[in-house]
């Protein structure tokens, strides 16, 4: 089969010409039916170079039109001409039929057409003639149609292949687990109307561990945070069970960002100074300050996203704004869990209740939902908290605030790649990384 790249080679075109037929999909077959204006559809704009192009197109009909004469002499029957159809590697077609081949039926299908009886035999040219008839008409209208993913191949990114991979062993490794016993639920039963003390707390935590796969398959079908609250209601009331069950997705990472954030919470800062905003933001807090929450606020306005996407429809959020997606301050005496169900409804991934001065909190809370879990007293281990129930209850980031997630994902946590997110956020953990104290 004639390949279209040597061919026009051969006819002196440059390669830019070229390569906008490869990349409509065009083949040799389907580039001798092009008129001019279809060549201006997929992008050829220069009149000269439509004008060589249709003068090539028509000496090649041509010469195709007068081989097949030749062999038409030979082939008087409707089997005679789709003999070619029947044998592929015949030197007529090779391993495709020709043009003039796939033409041929054509005065044998037109007259099944509706068509008045006393219409001229010429006027069947109206519905197949050299590519410009009507069939063709309709064959490219309907190509035109196709969904962009068909019209033309695309190279999957190296993130798109790391995803399928992880993706595919996924399904292995979820066909590998063990199956669910009949005493599963049982132990689930009990955990639900077993309110913890102290005398059975250390059941709880053992039968917690061996439920995990139970509470996973459940939890990976994408039920609610209250419904999951529902069904294991200890992860309310037995607030470490957040951090036993990230330890058993995380066996190695659990304790990395507690181990990891006294030293890298000031390069955070000193990194942040080289950010006009960002220094603003730093020089407002004093140095008896909370340097957590200075770090913090320091690392969600150098990798803010100002244009988010929040089910299909972009939106803009202000730095300032980003910030309440993550902590939100409450006078202390409030109560909590009115504040939680009183949440406005932007807020839909979890984020911290500050319960008590913005600066100098007594009390954090995690919001899920609209339910309220305590995080303890020190901002990073709420925030440590906050960040493993993405994992534990099986919900995204906040948009908002989704490269400042991945940071810490990629570069404290480590358990995302670190390839795998935004080059900003690579960007800026270098600057961290530079930082000497």
């Amino acid at each position: 089969m004639t390949s279209l790249h040597e061919f026009l080679e051969k006819g002196g075109f440059e390669e830019d010409v070229i390569s906008i037929f490869l990349d409509n999909d065009i083949d040799y077959d389907v580039f001798l039916t092009l008129s001019e204006d279809d060549m201006k559809e997929v992008g050829i704009m220069s009149f000269g170079a439509r004008r060589r192009l249709s003068m090539v197109i028509k000496a090649a009909n041509g010469a195709a039109t007068k081989g097949y004469s030749q062999h038409d002499s030979s082939c008087s029957d409707d089997a005679s001409i789709t003999s070619d159809l029947d044998q592929p590697g015949s030197s007529s077609c090779q391993t495709s039929p020709r043009t003039t081949t796939r033409m041929a039926p054509s005065p044998h299908t037109v007259p099944s057409l509706p068509m008045k009886d006393n219409m001229p035999l010429p006027s069947k040219e109206h519905f197949y003639n050299n590519g410009s008839g009507f069939l063709e008409y309709r064959l490219k209208n309907s190509r035109m149609s196709l969904p962009q993913d068909k019209k033309k191949r695309k190279r999957r990114s190296r993130q798109e292949l790391e995803v399928a991979a992880k993706s595919a062993k996924t399904v292995v490794a979820e066909d590998e687990e063990e199956p669910i016993t009949p005493g599963d639920q049982e132990k689930v039963d009990w955990m639900r109307y077993s309110p913890p003390t102290g005398d059975n707390q250390k059941k709880h935590r053992d039968l917690f561990i061996d439920t995990f796969s139970f509470r996973r398959k459940i939890i990976n079908g994408s039920p609610t945070i209250t419904d999951v609250l529902c069904q294991f209601p200890r992860l309310q009331d037995m607030p470490e069970l957040i951090n036993l069950e990230f330890q058993l997705l995380y066996p190695d990472q659990c304790d990395n960002f507690i181990s990891r954030w006294g030293r890298m919470k000031e390069q955070i800062i000193l990194a942040g100074e080289g950010n006009a905003s960002v220094l603003v933001q730093i020089q407002k807090f004093q140095p008896d300050d909370n340097r957590d929450l200075c770090a913090l606020t320091a690392l969600a306005f150098a990798l803010h996203k100002s244009v988010v996407q929040v089910r299909g429809t972009s939106t803009s959020s202000s730095r300032e704004n980003s910030l309440l997606f993550l902590v939100q301050s409450i006078p202390e005496g409030t109560d909590v869990e009115a504040a939680a169900k009183a949440k406005k409804p932007v807020y839909q991934q979890p984020f911290l209740l500050a319960l008590g001065p913005a600066r100098r909190p007594v009390q954090y809370f995690a919001v899920l939902d609209k339910v309220a879990v305590p995080c303890g007293t020190s901002l990073i281990t709420a925030i440590d908290r906050l960040f493993k129930c993405h994992f534990v209850f099986n919900v995204h980031y906040s948009p908002a605030l989704l490269h400042f997630w991945h940071f810490i994902a990629a570069f404290i946590y480590e358990v995302l790649d670190p390839h795998t997110v935004k080059p900003i956020i690579r960007s800026f953990a270098s600057s961290v990384r530079a930082v000497e104290l």
